[in-house]
């Protein structure tokens, strides 16, 4: 009977085992612009259901739990899907997305075969180009600011340079005026002795 027991026990542990990597699969399987297809839960879902939802699955996967060697990764993600639907901002932005690309399936779905389910899969399709257009757009936007800021800083260095190029001119000018003033009475000098020499010849 204990060995029974322990037979049961053993399938048990390899059946929860089993299910926790194949956890960890489905939601490394999954895009993270759809936190609510990672927490599987359905796009009404209140901050109670999300928390619920959250805990059950991170029970399951958590990377001390499984020996899934993705484990970890697959944490992250649930945490991340969790995190940005608790945040009421992100998941109304989100949701207004969704819409979005609902409003712009309707005509298609008329025009086509598609069941409801079929209907609310496209409409996920859609969402996700959306977004991945807006995050392009952004990285697009985040890139010319960039590369506009980084002009400014070159004109700004060079003009530091040309401000600093004038400054060490303008002090090798003004240590070099005693040279140039001894210098010129040198000159002047010379100037005048070589006058008087003529002078002297003529007479």
């Amino acid at each position: 009977m204990t060995d029974e027991k322990e037979a049961v026990h053993i399938l048990q542990q390899e059946a929860t085992q089993l299910a926790r990597q194949q956890e960890v699969d489905r939601v490394l399987k999954l895009s993270t612009l759809d936190p609510f297809a990672i927490l599987q839960i359905p796009q009404t879902s209140t901050t109670l259901e999300i928390k619920a939802a959250y805990r059950t699955k991170s029970r399951l996967i958590h990377p001390d739990k499984t020996a899934h060697p993705q484990a970890r990764q697959a944490f992250e993600r649930l945490k991340a899907a969790e995190t940005d639907l608790m945040d009421e901002e992100k998941r109304s932005r989100m949701l207004k997305m969704i819409e979005e690309a609902r409003r712009e399936l309707q005509s298609e779905w008329r025009e086509r075969t598609w069941d409801k389910g079929e209907f609310e899969e496209q409409v996920m399709v859609r969402y996700k180009k959306i977004m991945v257009e807006l995050e392009w757009r952004r990285r697009q936007k985040i890139k010319k600011e960039m590369a506009r800021e980084g002009e400014l800083s070159r004109r700004e260095e060079e003009m530091v340079a040309e401000k600093r190029k004038r400054r060490e001119m303008e002090k090798a000018w003004e240590e070099s005026r005693d040279e140039r003033v001894s210098s010129w009475r040198s000159f002047q000098a010379k100037a005048g002795s070589s006058k008087k020499k003529k002078n002297k010849k003529k007479e």
